[in-house]
């Protein structure tokens, strides 16, 4: 007996392929677009093509560069984990009478958080890099962005560890 697809399994069936294909093109260790030769992305609107192979020769030199390149993936990180933690939230208490709306204040307080705390430590470091004439590559930035989420988590754990001492 053949079984077709409802509306609903054929759109996350859809969306699971445009997330795996995302996850090979964008994915660890440069995916598998970045080890094609020669692959060139043309436009119909007669602008000019970019190659693959210029992309990884980007650098971020400019402070608006750095803050934006070090800030957008702090914040985009850390709003990753308080979704995460919100949608957790939400499936434990959707039955409570009150407890279901923790997981907007856990979203809202979250953003406003990353947004604060990526804004001003983005900014410090970008300032630094841009005075001392250090370039990022956009990797580096990623990688400082996520810094700055792994050390929020570390010190908002520390600061709830402390008190129990």
């Amino acid at each position: 007996m053949k079984r077709t697809m409802c509306p609903e399994e054929w759109w996350r069936s859809q969306l699971l392929l445009q997330i795996g294909a995302a996850l090979l093109v964008l994915g660890p260790a440069g995916g598998l677009v970045r080890r094609a030769e020669a692959v060139v992305a043309y436009s119909t609107q007669n602008e000019p093509s970019i190659s693959l192979e210029e992309l990884p020769n980007q650098k971020l030199e400019t402070f608006p560069e750095l803050w934006r390149g070090i800030f957008l993936w702090g914040f985009f990180s850390i709003l990753l984990i308080h979704i995460v933690s919100a949608i957790i939230a939400f499936l434990m208490l959707r039955r409570h009478k009150y407890g279901r709306f923790s997981a907007a204040c856990v979203l809202l307080f979250g953003m406003c958080t990353a947004f604060v705390m990526c804004a001003a430590t983005s900014a410090a470091v970008g300032f630094v890099l841009y005075q001392a004439k250090i370039t990022l590559q956009p990797i580096q930035a990623m990688m400082c962005g996520i810094a700055q989420t792994a050390l929020l988590i570390l010190f908002s754990f520390s600061k709830v560890i402390m008190p129990t001492l």
